[in-house]
């Protein structure tokens, strides 16, 4: 679990930073560089989920 939360980060940091990248070059990659943000964002979001739900878990 803590392995694929790790995997998830990564992934999401990457692509976040490739999505700004894009909106830095062109108007017309404005739109796909939103898109690999809030992609990014998503991935990051169901990380930090699974980190919280191992850490409540283990809690008990």
């Amino acid at each position: 679990m803590a392995v694929l939360a790790a995997f998830l980060l990564v992934i999401g940091t990457i692509l976040i930073l490739m999505g700004a990248l894009l909106m830095l070059v062109g108007t017309v990659l404005i739109f796909l560089g939103a898109l690999l943000i809030l992609i990014g964002i998503a991935l990051v979001a169901v990380a930090a989920f699974l980190l919280i739900r191992r850490a409540l878990r283990r809690e008990e």
